[in-house]
């Protein structure tokens, strides 16, 4: 009986540590890189936000957003004040930080997803959402509204 309350004791403590092992390895944060024009708030903020939400946003200057949105294939229609590099994608604009994780965790066959415009309530930008965001795939098909 010994025997056996041991072994059940060693198997429980070992299914623990490999639990709490998962439970950090899985907590480690999703690195990315914001580009942006130099000095714009709303930026620094969106990445703050991500910062506290499992992120670890490098945040770099760009003093040319039209060029790196075209490196990266966002259309005009679709840009915003910052892009993001994350796994493989691009996110563009205050998309909220549950959507990138969907679409990390999804891995859908596009290039990236933007939140165009700089609306109100987004993560960032404060104020007040007044209606809900339509996030589109660089092909500017709706990915998900949020």
């Amino acid at each position: 009986m010994k025997n056996h309350l041991n072994r059940a004791i060693a198997t429980l403590s070992l299914w623990v540590l490999v639990s709490v092992f998962a439970g950090v390895a899985s907590s480690a944060p999703v690195t990315a890189t914001l580009y942006h024009n130099p000095g714009c708030m709303c930026c620094e903020k969106y990445a703050d936000y991500l910062n506290e939400n499992g992120f670890d946003v490098k945040v770099v200057d760009s003093d040319d957003m039209a060029s790196t949105n075209r490196e990266h294939g966002v259309p005009p229609n679709l840009a915003s004040c910052h892009t993001m590099m994350v796994g493989d994608y691009v996110v563009v604009g205050h998309v909220p930080a549950e959507v990138v994780r969907e679409l990390l965790n999804e891995q859908p066959d596009i290039r990236g997803i933007s939140l165009p415009g700089m609306p109100m309530g987004s993560p960032g930008m404060g104020g007040e959402k007044a209606s809900p965001f339509v996030i589109r795939t660089l092909n500017d098909d709706v990915y998900t509204t949020y």
